[in-house]
């Protein structure tokens, strides 16, 4: 796989994946995306910023960009809040 980062040519091994958590740290929704990122930047730092939109249909799309086009990934919500 490639970097997610625009321009970077690193092998990337890395899956990107985020995850909703309850306060006993159990997980409602944990999907991967369609995002890698290489060991180079997984360790020089990084800034996430996130936007949330309701979709009200079920699940959980995400859309990652390291500056490109977007990896977008669309996973279905199986688990009760």
């Amino acid at each position: 796989m490639s970097c997610i980062i625009t321009g970077c040519q690193n092998p990337a091994n890395n899956h990107f994946g985020v995850r909703l958590r309850r306060t006993d740290t159990s997980a409602i929704w944990a999907p991967n995306t369609e995002a890698y990122i290489c060991d180079h930047h997984a360790v020089v730092g990084l800034r996430i910023d996130v936007q949330i939109t309701p979709s009200n249909d079920g699940n959980i799309t995400t859309a990652i960009s390291g500056g490109g086009i977007p990896a977008v990934r669309t996973t279905p919500i199986v688990n009760q809040a």
